[in-house]
């Protein structure tokens, strides 16, 4: 099969799911960046994996900016469960948040958790 007719026949599979512009650049990505080029085959197995995300867009574009050969759905889910993680982890309490907390001017040593009435034994 010649290259333009396969190539083609990738763009087919692809650009239902993807659209035209990320379907010619995940071919691009692996043709030239990866140096390992798109199979019919390879092509069909990534567009289910694309649609298995719930957002065939986003899994393919963290594909690209993530250097990565291909993709999979639970590859993608983790991955993003992970950039959630870390959002929410800047939204977390630090050190210095309960420092602000730590009662200033009067003496609570004696109180638990400086809770006044709460007495350390």
């Amino acid at each position: 099969m010649a290259k333009d007719m396969l190539s083609e026949e990738i763009m087919e599979i692809l650009r239902p799911v993807l659209g035209e512009e990320l379907a010619a650049a995940i071919i691009e990505h692996r043709k030239r960046t990866l140096k390992k080029p798109l199979t019919v085959y390879a092509a069909r197995m990534q567009a289910r994996e694309y649609l298995m995300t719930g957002d065939p867009v986003g899994a393919a574009e963290m594909q690209i900016f993530r250097g990565w050969q291909a993709i999979k759905c639970d590859w993608y889910l983790k991955e993003k469960a992970r950039e959630a993680g870390s959002i929410n982890s800047s939204m977390r309490r630090t050190a210095v948040d309960a420092a602000r907390d730590f009662p200033s001017g009067e003496d609570h040593f004696g109180d638990a958790f400086w809770l006044p009435g709460i007495i350390r034994h």
